[in-house]
């Protein structure tokens, strides 16, 4: 069914799930409880384009927080409209709009200009929008008193990001994935849908009545996450895995618990390595490093990288070992990575992490 044939939402009252088919309520609802992604009752602001994913998380929050007995004002909606389709961005917005003044939610959209950041820093189309959406985000929420942004992720978009990270070489910790809770560009995002599937977000539309907008530039195959899309993925599990997604999320979740592991061990081992911390510098003891296994060790740099930028970075696996090459390199050698940052061997085993320009933020096509 053509999302322009669907019927108009039917209100939040018809929101109740049939126990036969909720399929998208019951994935959703067992995340949210599990991760405790909506402690409290707090306001959330959802960040809804107008595509079928976030109407469908918009709408299934709206509802259970009426279920629950909260105010429809708990939750709130956020659009950025990028304005790369011309009158069909204005339409989205104007879409949205309209859908929250049926359902008495409040509404907020900004505007943002990506061709300009992306001439003024180099960036691609995808990593310059990716960094402004989220900084409006960022604002609209923090103006409207939430404290966590709702985004809608599925368990598709999920086996998209670890296949594509294996391929681009993003090491263990990118191979565990999205995570339900995680930050981007100053942004802690929850991602309630991240175990409900295309096909439970379609169902629900569907059995909800609720329409929801297109864009025909996701049908393109230009942008390599759509390639691995619509070409990659279809052919591998045509020719060698016709489960394909549950295998990615399956390891992805295996990867998530090695992940998990080593961050701990890092995080106790750190305060031994590090030698100095000031503005826009990490000092560490390249000897004590080098007492590690050289998997740990990769933590600790990640953990260093995070001390220093404020945030977690996403970096190929690619980058991680020019700075564990560092550890062993002689005096004076010295590497530029991304975010940033200039890594520089010193005398009497230190091993200096300084940041030299602003950070470009986690890769366009982690989608974190």
């Amino acid at each position: 069914m053509r999302a322009d044939t669907l019927k108009p939402p039917r209100g939040l009252e018809a929101a109740r799930p049939n126990p036969r088919d909720a399929t998208l309520e019951w994935a959703a609802g067992r995340l949210i409880r599990e991760e405790r992604l909506l402690p409290g009752g707090a306001p959330v602001l959802v960040g809804v384009s107008g595509g079928p994913d976030s109407m469908a998380l918009l709408h299934f929050l709206s509802a259970r927080g009426a279920r629950e007995g909260l105010p429809a004002a708990e939750v709130r909606v956020g659009h950025v409209n990028h304005g790369l389709r011309g009158a069909e961005s204005d339409a989205d917005e104007a879409f949205v709009r309209a859908r929250c003044a049926e359902w008495g939610i409040p509404f907020e959209s900004a505007s943002v200009d990506p061709g300009a950041r992306r001439r003024a820093r180099r960036e691609s189309p995808e990593e310059a929008a990716r960094a402004l959406r989220y900084g409006a985000l960022r604002e609209m929420a923090e103006q409207a008193g939430c404290a966590r942004v709702a985004v809608a992720h599925t368990a598709d978009d999920q086996a998209e990001t670890i296949l594509f990270r294996l391929v681009r070489g993003s090491g263990l910790r990118g191979l565990a994935g999205m995570r339900a809770t995680g930050r981007a560009h100053g942004v802690t995002l929850i991602r309630p849908l991240l175990t409900t599937t295309r096909e439970m977000v379609l169902r629900y539309l569907e059995r909800h009545g609720i329409a929801y907008r297109s864009d025909a530039t996701n049908d393109t195959i230009g942008p390599s996450r759509n390639f691995l899309r619509h070409e990659i993925l279809p052919r591998l599990s045509e020719r060698l895995n016709s489960s394909l997604r549950e295998t990615l999320l399956r390891e992805g979740r295996l990867f998530v618990e090695a992940d998990d592991y080593l961050e701990g061990r890092a995080r106790r081992a750190f305060p031994r390595v590090l030698l100095a911390r000031e503005p826009g510098k990490i000092s560490l003891d390249a000897a004590r490093l080098r007492l590690y296994p050289k998997l740990l060790q990769r933590y600790l740099l990640r953990s260093a990288l995070r001390e220093l930028l404020g945030q977690v970075v996403d970096l190929s696996s690619a980058h991680v070992e020019a700075l564990l090459l560092l550890v062993g390199a002689p005096s004076g050698t010295q590497a530029d990575i991304p975010s940033g940052v200039r890594a520089r061997r010193e005398r009497g085993n230190v091993l200096g992490l300084v940041r030299s320009r602003e950070p470009r933020g986690p890769d366009p096509q982690s989608k974190a």
